[in-house]
């Protein structure tokens, strides 16, 4: 099992999950929304349909096209919150 807090953030590929830290990548069993209850009232938010990224994870954040936010996380790694999930991301850093 990983420690929750390793975890930068949960995607689902082609109907494969995959749990993303630092710099391994695991392939979980799990489904989005199981994912999602496991991290309920945690640094973890949906930022789209088929991601969950740790708000403790991001280093920076900057406007993208169309109502869209990129984020960078302390990786080095770049994700696109899709606009349906920018007023989440606002309340979690609270903007």
């Amino acid at each position: 099992p990983l420690n929750i807090n390793s975890i930068y953030y949960f995607e689902i590929v082609d109907q494969n999950a995959f749990v993303y830290c630092e710099k391994e990548i695991y392939e979980s069993k799990m489904k989005l929304y199981e994912f999602e209850q496991e991290t309920e009232g945690t640094s973890f938010f949906r930022a789209s349909k088929s991601l969950i990224i740790n708000a403790d994870k991001i280093d920076s954040i900057k406007p993208s096209l169309s109502g869209r936010f990129e984020v960078v996380l302390k990786n080095k790694e770049k994700l696109i919150v899709s606009r349906q999930y920018v007023r989440v991301l606002k309340d979690m850093i609270g903007l």
